[in-house]
């Protein structure tokens, strides 16, 4: 179990996040910044239904068989 030590810091949005995806034994790692995260997974893509075919064009989010996936 990891431990977190000292106190909360807040959340700038220049923290990293990396995704790892893993498709037919491949992986791939993105890492980005938390703020440009967010901009791609908006509030509006989050509370409306999402595509389930993928979408042609690059950094659109859509619903990859129930897992929320990045085009």
């Amino acid at each position: 179990m990891n431990q977190v030590f000292g106190l909360p810091q807040p959340i700038t949005g220049a923290e990293t996040v990396t995704i790892r995806q893993t498709q037919n034994g491949q992986s791939a790692l993105c890492t980005m910044p938390l703020s440009s995260l967010l901009s791609i997974i908006t509030l509006s893509a989050l509370t409306s239904q999402l595509p389930t075919t993928r979408p042609s064009t690059s950094g659109v989010v859509w619903n990859n068989g129930g897992v929320v996936s990045i085009s």
